[in-house]
């Protein structure tokens, strides 16, 4: 390897390496050789190679096993999540069977903090909107909505998403007071949300938007994610009324490693009506 004055060593390494791993001259699954091995190979110390190594680390190239060595990253199957208006009920639907997509609820790390703010999976939670739920419900921070989630694994894949639903609190319930003083009287039900909606809000519209973001806190955890160099996927669809106010949003965060996202449409139907369905 010739010197190149212009760049860092451990960068060159890298480089070299990245291309070896992208054309398959070392597979997925495969360890790769140790540190001594490579740094004799290309004629540097350990430390430069152990840089090296963590930067493809860090781009998800490489995984390190402490005590067993680094591995070229398998590439797992991806599960497709849909969106648009096919002929299915939504994901969040009542109507909706878990089961036969092949999901379960799973329980998670960070349920234990979600216990002591008297949440459980399904639950209806009110809570003042803050920071980007205010922004995408388009209201004032503070404001009250109507909190949701569950976590789901598939039975197969071992993969796992969470979902969670915002929903303008004044939608569906009534409320009085300010702080402490707040009652709130709900006058619909949370498997009714979506249906309610649509009749006194309707015909609804929708947008929906995918983004990925590095995963933070317990989300490596409680997803089951490499702790390295995977990316979050979120796809959030928001439900809009007639007159484009922001109704309610849902959220899905999944392991940008197992899942990706399509978008299905039906040029040659009129414009459908109903819900918009997320199918995963």
């Amino acid at each position: 390897m010739s010197e190149d004055k212009t760049g860092a060593r451990w960068r060159m390494i890298a480089d070299l390496l990245r291309t070896d791993i992208l054309q398959h001259h070392y597979q997925p699954g495969q360890a790769l050789p140790g540190e001594a091995f490579l740094a004799s190979e290309y004629a540097t110390s350990r430390p430069t190679i152990r840089k090296a190594i963590a930067q493809l680390a860090g781009e998800g190239l490489l995984t390190i096993a402490h005590g067993r060595g680094t591995f070229v990253r398998p590439t797992p199957d991806r599960r497709m999540i849909l969106t648009g208006w096919p002929e299915h009920e939504d994901l969040l639907s009542p109507a909706y069977d878990p089961a036969k997509q092949q999901w379960q609820h799973v329980t998670v790390p960070s349920e234990a903090e979600r216990a002591q703010a008297k949440v459980t999976p399904n639950s209806a939670l009110f809570m003042t909107a803050e920071g980007s739920t205010a922004d995408v419900l388009a209201v004032r921070r503070g404001s009250m909505a109507v909190y949701r989630y569950a976590y789901w694994q598939h039975t197969k894949t071992r993969a796992r998403i969470h979902l969670c639903s915002y929903v303008l609190a004044d939608l569906v319930a009534t409320i009085t007071g300010e702080g402490a003083d707040r009652e709130i009287d709900s006058h619909v039900e949370p498997e009714d949300y979506y249906a309610y909606l649509e009749r006194a809000h309707g015909p609804v519209r929708w947008t929906t938007s995918v983004h990925t973001q590095m995963p933070y806190g317990e989300t490596y955890e409680d997803l089951g994610m490499e702790p390295i160099g995977t990316p979050l996927l979120v796809i959030r669809r928001v439900m809009l009324s007639q007159h484009g106010r922001p109704l309610e949003f849902t959220e899905i965060e999944a392991p940008g490693d197992r899942f990706e996202v399509a978008a299905v449409s039906d040029y040659n139907s009129a414009e459908p009506r109903g819900l918009s369905a997320l199918r995963v």
